[in-house]
């Protein structure tokens, strides 16, 4: 796989970093396709973007095997909304996500609710749809280097979003959510680990009206997450209302693995919330109204402080292993690729 973008600078409208990530990145995977197209015959898209797809399937030859992993549904999250632009946008997304869902001889979604979504909105043969959960990128041992040692006093109980900011995270309210219980909870840190225009749109309010104790920080590089979440008493899930079957958290694996507690804002009856329960290390709140999110906050920390990290990597190792692993996606992968000839070549294609 190459990876390319490296060049590409996106603007602030976020459907318009959207339309230059489709189209960029489209080229990019057409050519790399067509550099390759002799000896693919396994070819793995993952979704979004969606666009680089459709014409993938005029590129590689019609033996290759199409498999699509479907990390969210763009044309249910993203671009609805008042608007003759935004409906015409949002048409269009969900024209091409269609089309390129239909282009797969599998698809395998990051949960139940978004496979059961996809199949309904876009009339998928569910023969072709299957499900894994995503799998766990950082490793298990609980050792964290001091890289941010100054951005967490020990003195202090520490509340962590990190991760991207937009519509499906319901950004903005969540930062209401920070500013309405610091004051209320004078022991508590508040951190957004992020980047982008809304966080930085986010960050300029807060230095215009600053509240003690909520903190803005760049996105950690990869091997500062296991440190990040070992000195987090909470990390933050949030869901807004359209959200919840319409993604999973990719990261949710990792952070049940190095054993922080999670504090989820979500919908009672959603995927995520079934599984925070069996897991038995998070707890949600099914609503964003500001006095039922600070009280389900205290009890989350104080559910955080009846365990260590250990004890709660511990407690949930057999379910990890059990639909959280890698080596089940890569199966469910090289089996539909099989044929006469073997497991053949795997080409995956990924935005950068």
């Amino acid at each position: 796989m190459n990876r390319g973008g490296a060049w590409v600078r996106y603007p602030k409208s976020v459907l318009l970093r959207r339309l230059i990530l489709e189209f960029w990145f489209s080229c990019h995977a057409a050519y790399e396709a067509w550099q390759a197209r002799k000896s693919v015959t396994i070819a793995v898209g993952v979704f979004p973007p969606s666009l680089f797809f459709v014409f993938l399937r005029f590129i590689l030859p019609a033996s290759a095997k199409r498999i699509g992993i479907v990390h969210d549904l763009q044309g249910i999250l993203a671009l609805s909304g008042p608007g003759f632009v935004k409906r015409l946008l949002y048409r269009l997304v969900r024209a091409v996500e269609s089309i390129a869902f239909r282009s797969c001889d599998k698809l395998i979604f990051l949960s139940h609710s978004m496979a059961k979504t996809a199949v309904e909105e876009y009339d998928l043969d569910v023969d072709k749809v299957t499900v894994h959960y995503p799998f766990v990128t950082v490793g298990e041992s609980g050792k964290s280097e001091a890289n941010l040692a100054d951005v967490f006093p020990e003195d202090a109980q520490h509340v962590v979003y990190s991760g991207a900011l937009g519509q499906k995270q319901n950004s903005f309210r969540l930062y209401e959510f920070f500013r309405d219980c610091a004051p209320r909870l004078p022991d508590v840190h508040f951190h957004l680990f992020s980047g982008g225009p809304i966080f930085e749109e986010l960050k300029k309010a807060h230095n215009a009206d600053p509240t003690e104790r909520i903190h803005f920080h760049s996105l950690v590089n990869d091997v500062d997450l296991e440190e990040l979440y070992a000195r987090s008493t909470l990390q933050l899930i949030p869901q807004s209302d359209v959200s919840s079957n319409a993604c999973m958290p990719s990261k949710l694996p990792n952070i049940l693995a190095t054993g922080c507690a999670i504090f989820a804002i979500c919908e009672r009856d959603s995927e995520l919330a079934r599984i925070l329960d069996q897991a038995g290390t998070g707890m949600f709140a099914d609503s964003w109204e500001s006095n039922v999110l600070s009280t389900k906050l205290k009890e989350a920390l104080n559910m955080a402080k009846l365990q260590s990290h250990q004890q709660r990597q511990a407690h949930v190792k057999n379910l990890l292993l059990k639909v959280f692993s890698l080596d089940t996606l890569v199966d469910l992968v090289l089996d539909q690729g099989m044929d006469e000839a073997g497991r053949g070549r795997v080409t995956a294609e990924a935005a950068d």
